[in-house]
């Protein structure tokens, strides 16, 4: 028969034991499925979305509209997100080069990076990406002139002008710290890539003639060809097929849950029509259609 002087001693290393436990317990790591889900229950426990956009318009992806407002295809989809969360949404307009957009999500300053993005590899060894909701086709933007000097040059090559292009002579403009840079270096790797900090010196360049042509994506050659029609008689586009510009939206790394909520999200904006009537809307048009010559 227990005497009470045992009994307590039971129960106090009883006690003791289970307070061992519990606060063995408590120092494990959080489970990981807690950990996974945590990047849409912070998001949606500071009731905010913040999305980082390019400090510079682009038309038609991201602009600032009549009214003073953010519109475009990628505003419209952000703007669905934040709604289908539930949270308000607040743009991040910091980053002046693409490449940064990247550094402003995996640094924690914004939640996700929807700002006509190139899904490049370098950038997906820094960020998460979600799936292509749009792809853009890559465009020459060639100077008349200096493309006949060199045909006149090699006119064996006059009716391939990547080949006619691919020279040490050729100068070939691009925007600093886009995906373009890379993609100058891999089509035309004997010619001179040279960078720029604005569209409008790049353009200056290439209707000088210091440029034999410049590289980008039908986006910027589109609102060009809007804004000078007359341009055409010194400039060629000349369309570059194989590899197309896919753009996608930029997560922070290892935030799998958001990553599979956004894949959905696009899943399903491309089902039910949503997407192609912003694309429809803000993107293909008539006006804007490019072809070579």
């Amino acid at each position: 028969m227990s005497t009470p002087r045992l009994e307590r001693s039971i129960r106090a290393i009883t006690l003791f034991t289970i307070g061992c436990l519990l606060a063995a317990l408590v120092a494990l790591p959080l489970p990981q499925a807690y950990a996974q889900s945590s990047a849409i229950a912070r998001i949606q426990a500071t009731g905010k979305l913040t999305v980082a956009v390019f400090f510079e318009d682009v038309v038609p992806f991201f602009y600032v509209g009549p009214e003073g407002k953010l519109v475009g295809v990628d505003p419209a989809i952000a703007e669905d997100i934040a709604e289908k969360l539930g949270v308000t949404l607040e743009y991040n307009r910091a980053a002046t080069t693409f490449d940064g957009l990247i550094d402003e999500v995996v640094e924690g300053r914004a939640d996700m990076a929807i700002s006509l993005l190139s899904d490049t590899l370098e950038r997906a060894a820094r960020a998460s990406f979600s799936e292509s909701y749009v792809s853009v086709r890559q465009f020459l933007l060639i100077n008349r002139l200096q493309l006949g000097r060199l045909v006149a040059a090699d006119p064996d090559r006059a009716n391939d002008i990547p080949a006619l292009l691919n020279n040490p002579q050729s100068r070939i403009g691009v925007i600093d710290g886009t995906s373009y840079v890379g993609f100058v270096a891999e089509d035309f790797p004997e010619a001179q890539n040279v960078a720029f900090n604005t569209w409008a010196e790049m353009l200056a360049a290439v209707k000088s003639g210091d440029l034999v042509a410049l590289m980008y994506d039908e986006i910027e050659i589109g609102n060009w060809r809007l804004a000078d029609s007359a341009g055409a008689v010194e400039l060629r586009p000349y369309h570059l097929a194989g590899h197309p510009d896919t753009i996608a939206i930029a997560l922070p790394p290892g935030q799998t849950d958001l990553k599979a909520w956004v894949d959905l999200y696009l899943t399903k904006a491309k089902t039910n029509g949503f997407l192609e009537g912003v694309l429809n809307e803000y993107l293909y048009s008539k006006d804007r259609a490019l072809i070579d010559g």
